[in-house]
């Protein structure tokens, strides 16, 4: 399963939430910012290179390619 670089930061600071407890929450803030600048980027590209909009939504495809941890 595909795994953005915060995903993976914060899967490792989990492993120690006592110590990383503060990290944690900012990197998860961070996770935020990072799907904000690809969804930017999804669009841009599409838009660019076909002028049409896509057949599902930038939110659909984040949740099918990175969001598989159950929350």
């Amino acid at each position: 399963m595909k795994r953005t670089a915060m995903q993976e930061l914060i899967e490792e600071m989990e492993k120690s939430p006592l110590m990383y407890a503060n990290a944690i929450e900012l990197a998860e803030a961070m996770l935020e910012k990072e799907k904000e600048v690809m969804e930017r980027v999804y669009y841009d590209s599409f838009v660019n290179s076909n002028g049409n909009r896509l057949s599902y939504d930038f939110e659909e495809y984040y949740n099918e390619t990175f969001n598989t941890k159950e929350r």
